[in-house]
């Protein structure tokens, strides 16, 4: 048995210095427009994130233990390092979503930076992840998860009205956000699957979820930004929808997907966030040499140059600073070398 921790959010490590080509900033954007970068992109270390005050007080008064601006009760689970919903739920079934739930007044609330000392970074990507709970999240954390997948097949027009009434909210939160700052990329949760595979059929995704959705995705490019989808679980039968309807921009995935099979068919119009092997990662036995071989491999597997768009944009996690930054400078080294002539 392995003798070291997993974590389930990854520790923030100081970030790298390099002398850049061209910005971060530029190098993820060019992957967000699925052209070629000039080094792979690593998503957070090449984002700054804003998090509006409103937003971050909510957070805070749900923390540990506590209730949203909905009524959902929430229960601090130290071993996620997060919150689930728990009953008393608000909601004993879909139908009751008008006269149960009532809705904040968004226009009330401080939508200025939570951080008073926050400053525009120019060199990286601005976005905005603040859009409330992933859509259909909202749903199961306000009845709990069996009744809202229930309710999914047996009320999808109760359910279909419900997701567009929280879309509106959503749109309007995003717009209150916006009239600060010109973002470059808008990051939007909703996790539609389970390690094995889809939590719902397709047919059920298109009578509730697929519209909504598209709506969402449209403001957000009609504002400029790019728009990316964070999907955990085995959601490759999401693609068709996220790529042909949604025209998500990137996804944020997990690599228990196929990724050879996502850039190969779909990889000139979305990008794929990749996470390196956890296992690596975070195991102390991890030399140098062979956290730069692996950066290595994941460049020659699914790098720019293999690739009809981006290529891969790499989440960056562990938490070994000698292999942490071994890979992460491979990463960069390497990947500057192999994409010099694209």
């Amino acid at each position: 048995m392995d003798d070291y921790v997993i974590p389930a959010l990854a520790p923030k490590m100081p970030k790298a210095q390099h002398d850049y080509p061209i910005s971060p900033r530029e190098n993820l954007m060019r992957a967000f427009r699925h052209e070629k970068p000039r080094y792979v992109p690593c998503l957070y270390q090449a984002t700054q994130f804003y998090i509006p005050r409103a937003f971050a007080e909510e957070n805070r008064r749900r923390a540990k233990n506590g209730r949203d601006w909905f009524g959902t009760n929430f229960r601090y689970e130290a071993s996620q390092e997060g919150v689930t919903a728990v009953a008393p739920y608000v909601m004993d079934e879909v139908g009751q979503w008008r006269e149960r739930l009532q809705w904040p007044d968004l226009r009330s609330m401080d939508w200025g930076p939570d951080d008073a000392a926050f400053a525009r970074d120019g060199s990286l990507a601005l976005a905005c992840r603040c859009l409330w709970h992933g859509t259909f999240e909202s749903l199961h954390f306000l009845e709990g998860f069996e009744q809202c997948l229930v309710d999914l097949i047996s009320e999808p027009e109760e359910c279909l009205a419900y997701f567009q009434r929280m879309t509106d909210f959503k749109i309007e939160m995003y717009r209150l956000q916006r009239e600060r700052y010109a973002f470059d990329y808008v990051c939007h949760n909703d996790d539609w699957a389970t390690a094995q595979a889809q939590m719902f059929s397709c047919g059920t995704f298109e009578q509730t979820l697929l519209e909504p959705h598209i709506r969402l995705a449209e403001v957000v490019r009609e504002s400029g930004a790019r728009y990316m989808v964070h999907c955990c679980g085995k959601m490759e039968a999401w693609l068709p929808y996220l790529v042909n309807d949604i025209k998500a921009d990137v996804i944020e995935i997990q690599n228990i997907n196929d990724t050879r099979y996502i850039l190969d068919t779909y990889g000139d119009r979305i990008t794929v966030e990749y996470s390196p092997d956890a296992r690596i990662m975070y195991d102390p036995r991890t030399t140098e040499q062979q956290a730069r071989e692996y950066a290595r491999s994941l460049v020659d597997q699914f790098g720019a140059h293999r690739n009809k768009g981006a290529g891969l944009v790499v989440h960056l996690l562990g938490d070994q600073p000698a292999s942490y930054y071994a890979f992460e400078d491979e990463l960069y080294q390497y990947s500057l070398k192999r994409y010099a002539d694209l």
